[in-house]
């Protein structure tokens, strides 16, 4: 297991964990979740993200080299500019998604640390006569996450300068000094608020992460304030979660497997692929489901009735027919606390106000489905 370097201070803190794959562990809260909560919605939070990682290419090929491999078009972007896009097998299959950040001397791929290895196989493995170097960040990079509606002005008091004023856009990316430590930012909305990512070195994380907090709140240790005074409050995967699902945001090995085929994303579609781009693998099928504006499958949005929220894994059924599954599921709070959650439905039960079923630990309840996102409403 990779120590997270961020370890010692939330040991301090008390925070929980929850596993996130075999080899990696990540916050589930600092003991209040709610709270937590709250700070995306009404302030500032802040994360660690042991879970996430990049990729780092260099050389004068990079950018054909990613467009020729990916689903969206990596050839005309510029440095500072970005996109989200799918690694697809042969058979048109989601291998795994990145965030794709131009630099002016490199590109870096933003990616599940638990896939990093996978990203730079197959990167390897279509990499022929490119002047291409392709190097795994793991060791090298970790990832904070600064997320709510006072980020941005914080970001910039922090900094000194007006530094989100060019990330206005998803996936808008920019380098930067903050808290004395050599940092890339990119915006990456995730949550229905304004989120800002930062890449920096892992041996810098400790530093960044106790300077940040101090910044923000006027103290001097990273713990050191009281409750209901926090200006940026440290965050866990609960929080993050809930507000996450009810932005509908998909993610890859939860929402999305190596078993999905893009056009069954749904509103996460557009984001990934550009269609009408060149060859790259898997495109025959992503053009052919294009054109013919069908899938076996749609994921989709839920509302359930009941005082809990199913379970992922959790069949759907239309009548006496199973028609899908879940896959996320959260109490949202900015819809009341309703039971809320994301699935697959076959497309044929897959229109929006379409009554389903479902069991949850109280028994079988209704559950509607819902276009994307929850909150903000679409």
């Amino acid at each position: 297991m990779r120590e997270n370097p961020l370890h010692f201070l939330h040991e301090q803190a008390n925070a929980a964990y929850l596993p996130y794959g075999p080899d990696i562990r990540i916050i589930e809260s600092f003991g209040e979740p709610e709270a937590e909560y709250a700070a995306i919605r009404k302030s500032a939070a802040l994360m660690d993200a042991p879970q996430r990682t990049v990729v780092e290419l260099t050389g004068k090929d990079r950018q054909l080299f990613l467009h020729n491999l990916l689903t969206n078009d990596i050839k005309s972007l510029v440095p500072g500019r970005g996109c989200y896009a799918y690694l697809l097998n042969p058979k048109g299959r989601i291998v795994l998604d990145v965030n794709v950040l131009l630099l002016d001397n490199a590109t870096l791929l933003e990616v599940d640390a638990r896939l990093a290895d996978v990203l730079c196989r197959e990167l390897d493995h279509y990499l022929f006569s490119d002047q291409v170097q392709i190097r795994n960040g793991a060791d090298t990079f970790g990832r904070l996450t600064l997320i709510g509606p006072d980020s941005s002005s914080l970001i910039n008091r922090i900094a000194g300068a007006d530094v989100t004023e060019s990330l206005t856009e998803l996936w808008r990316s920019r380098q930067l000094e903050l808290m004395g430590t050599q940092c890339t930012i990119f915006r990456n909305d995730q949550c229905g608020e304004a989120q800002y990512e930062l890449i920096a070195p892992r041996a810098a994380l400790p530093a960044l992460w106790t300077g940040l907090l101090a910044a923000a709140n006027g103290a001097t240790e990273s713990m050191e304030f009281k409750p209901g005074q926090k200006k940026l409050r440290p965050i866990g995967w609960s929080a993050y979660n809930m507000a996450r699902i009810e932005a509908g945001t998909p993610l890859f090995d939860i929402d999305m497997t190596n078993e999905n085929l893009p056009l069954e994303t749904a509103h996460w579609y557009p984001r990934a692929v550009h269609v009408s781009k060149g060859c790259y693998p898997g495109q025959e099928v992503v053009a052919r489901m294009h054109v013919q504006k069908a899938a076996a499958q749609y994921l989709v949005g839920l509302k359930n009735t009941g005082e809990v929220p199913p379970v992922a894994g959790e069949p759907l059924r239309d009548g006496e027919h199973v028609v899908g599954m879940v896959t996320s599921s959260c109490m949202s709070p900015m819809l009341g606390h309703q039971a809320i959650a994301l699935g697959y439905v076959k497309k044929n039960s897959a229109e929006i106000g379409r009554v389903l079923t479902v069991y949850t630990a109280h028994g079988e309840v209704r559950t509607m489905v819902t276009k994307l996102p929850f909150w903000p409403a679409a």
